[in-house]
């Protein structure tokens, strides 16, 4: 369905109104899927489950918060309170630099590695959902396309978020 037909949009867009609602749009729908499917059933957010997995492929020692932050799809979360969540709820824990005491290094505990493989065959599933409609060629173009926007707006957002 076009992007006009499904937000039910009478007038013609302007080009990049219209790829910023279908970018939009399409982003809501994966959104949807994943939380409805993987997220709400272990009540874990999407961001928290991110924290996760950077923490699973990292270093045994962990990563300081500000190298969380710079692995996150969500650029911008208070990665602060996404860990004192997880902590809470024995997800990771906090464990003293040694080399800065100002700053703690986050590590996953065997609870959170449980949650992350428990979720694992469902997230591998749903990623394997989001792109089944496409070719490979396809699919090689589209994530080029993307990646051209993002290295676009990279500068542009980063200088508003100063």
């Amino acid at each position: 369905m076009h992007i006009r037909e499904e937000l039910q949009i009478t007038k013609p867009l302007e080009p990049g109104h219209e790829v910023a609602l279908a970018i939009l749009l399409t982003r809501e729908y994966v959104a949807r899927l994943f939380d409805q499917a993987l997220y709400e059933p272990e009540d874990i957010s999407d961001q928290q489950f991110n924290v996760l997995r950077i923490l699973k492929g990292g270093p045994k020692d962990g990563y300081l918060v500000k190298e969380l932050r710079c692995r996150m799809i969500y650029r911008f979360a208070d990665v602060p309170r996404l860990v004192n969540r997880l902590e809470a709820r024995g997800l990771v824990k906090r464990c003293e630099n040694p080399a800065d005491r100002r700053g703690s290094r986050v590590q996953i505990t065997p609870k959170g590695l449980a949650l992350e493989a428990r979720m694992h065959a469902q997230h591998q599933a749903l990623c394997q959902q989001v792109d089944r409609c496409l070719a490979p060629g396809e699919r090689d173009q589209l994530l080029s396309l993307l990646e051209r926007l993002r290295n676009d707006h990279r500068a542009q957002v980063e200088a508003l978020g100063r």
